[in-house]
């Protein structure tokens, strides 16, 4: 019987890691192709790639949302230094470079997971499959790896905080910490994990918190400083969207088709007695699941929210693994080949948009761009031959044709909320200071619903009054001064 079952578990863990394998093939092909790819792959990426061009032309990099340029710089200010520098010493101001730090966060955070695992379980295979899941399970990593935004590094620098707590670094830990929440100033989940995995210990919960916060204090008061309250308007004020039941709802779903698995194998590990060295990674895989439920309801929220959520039910399986095959934890409530089991299955749901993911890659890779960006590569041409501002609701276009994003449609979420003044982009609009106007719809389309506005009816309007249609191009709508 014995036999029987053992070698159950190996035919079931073996398909699991051959699944594992195939994937990381198809990411590694995936991230080259994405890498390298010169349009918009995520929405927000233009964004992040024109602000951080602002820093090379030395140019502020939150902009009073006073006049021209209109977008909001949603971050702290670490990815879009670190990005702009690399750029500045490369000579390459498209997407490739700050693609290339998010690929390298996905890889070391990979290593920081195994490494993790590894020290808790002393035992490299239950390190590899957690890593191996991090980047395969559940999409995500295909989806955020290869993207110019900041949510790789960030989650990277969280991940090397944890490893250092994991080894008992926990003042040193402090340092990564900070600086992933000065990359994106929502993970703090991991630092109060930190706390918790150190109480009631007052020594190293002073000096863990003396640093982390003093670091915080001093980097967001000389940023503040140095740009007159405009940092905490940007990352605070204007990234503060509402919640919105339906749009909860949608991401919910979304969430469960991919995560629910993990989640249960991962949530297993409760099953079993704690260990202490279990302790941190057990409050990271809660409090990351919490925060991530509070705020995937904003408006705007992507699978990029679960990120962290995503690292840590990976460890908690590796981890999972590991104990099963222990005898003393026979009776968790998985045995060692349902665990395997139920993480195969996890990973078979997402064949179907592995293999979409392949095809669209390798042509991608033979044609050099995307099939869904024929139309920005035909109006392209017309927007970089525009001697003056051109305004799009298509960030992506705009970069593409080697212009400035002159209005983000953050604003308009803004100005319906009643947080900012339209006056600027009104003002513009009326002095026709556009040569061009080109959007993805027509000005006199039906309104849409909060979540997918594009401008304001005051906006449009505007538009209407000032701008004459003047035909259509690549799917877009093109509209001239009067």
């Amino acid at each position: 019987m014995f036999a029987r079952r053992l070698r159950t578990d190996v035919l079931v863990w073996a398909a699991t890691a051959g699944m594992i394998a195939m994937y990381l093939v198809v990411v590694g092909i995936t991230f080259y192709a994405r890498v390298f790819d010169p349009t918009e792959y995520v929405y927000g990426e233009s964004i992040v790639l024109d602000e951080t061009h602002r820093l090379g032309a030395g140019q502020p990099l939150y902009a009073p949302p006073t006049g021209l340029p209109l977008t909001v710089t949603a971050y702290p200010p670490v990815y879009y230094l670190l990005v702009g520098s690399l750029q500045q010493l490369s000579g390459n101001t498209g997407y490739s470079v700050g693609r290339i730090v998010s690929v390298a966060a996905v890889v070391a955070s990979a290593f920081l997971i195994a490494w993790s695992v590894h020290h808790i379980a002393t035992h490299w295979a239950a390190g590899l499959l957690a890593a191996g899941l991090f980047v395969t399970q559940n999409l995500t990593v295909l989806l955020w790896g290869p993207t110019h935004r900041v949510d790789m590094l960030a989650l990277c620098l969280t991940l090397f905080g944890l490893a250092l707590a994991t080894g008992c670094r926990t003042t040193l830990a402090a340092v990564p910490l900070a600086l992933a929440v000065l990359t994106k100033q929502s993970y703090l989940a991991a630092p109060a994990c930190v706390l918790f995995a150190l109480w009631p210990r007052r020594g190293p919960i002073v000096r863990f918190s003396g640093v982390f916060v003093g670091t915080l204090l001093l980097s967001v008061g000389a940023g503040t400083w140095l740009t007159g309250d405009e940092l905490l308007w940007h990352t605070v004020v204007a990234n503060a969207n509402p919640l919105d039941y339906g749009y909860f709802t949608t991401m919910l779903s979304s969430f469960a088709q991919f995560n629910a698995l993990p989640l249960v194998a991962g949530a297993a590990l409760f099953g079993l007695p704690a260990r202490p060295a279990e302790r941190l990674w057990r409050a990271y895989f809660v409090l990351s699941g919490l925060a991530a439920l509070a705020t995937v309801g904003k408006i705007g929220a992507s699978s990029n929210y679960w990120l962290e959520l995503t690292a840590a039910t990976s460890v908690l399986i590796g981890l999972l693994a590991f104990r099963l095959c222990e005898a003393s934890s026979a009776r968790g409530a998985f045995t060692s080949a349902g665990l395997a089991g139920v993480v195969l299955a996890s990973l078979l749901t997402c064949l179907p948009a592995y293999q979409a993911t392949l095809n669209e890659s390798v042509a991608m890779a033979v044609t050099g761009r995307s099939a869904d960006d024929a139309g920005r590569f035909d109006a392209a041409p017309l927007v970089a031959g525009e001697p003056g501002p051109v305004l799009t609701d298509d960030p992506g276009l705009a970069i593409l044709a080697g212009k400035r994003v002159e209005f983000e449609l953050i604003f308009t979420l803004l100005a319906i909320q009643g947080i900012w003044d339209e006056s600027p982009i009104l003002n513009a609009i009326r002095a026709r200071e556009f040569g061009l106007v080109i959007v993805q719809e027509p000005l006199d389309a039906p309104s849409r619903p909060l979540t997918s506005e594009r401008f304001t009816e005051t906006v449009r309007a505007a538009l209407r009054e000032a701008y004459a249609p003047a035909g259509q191009l690549g799917g877009y709508w093109l509209y001239r001064p009067r």
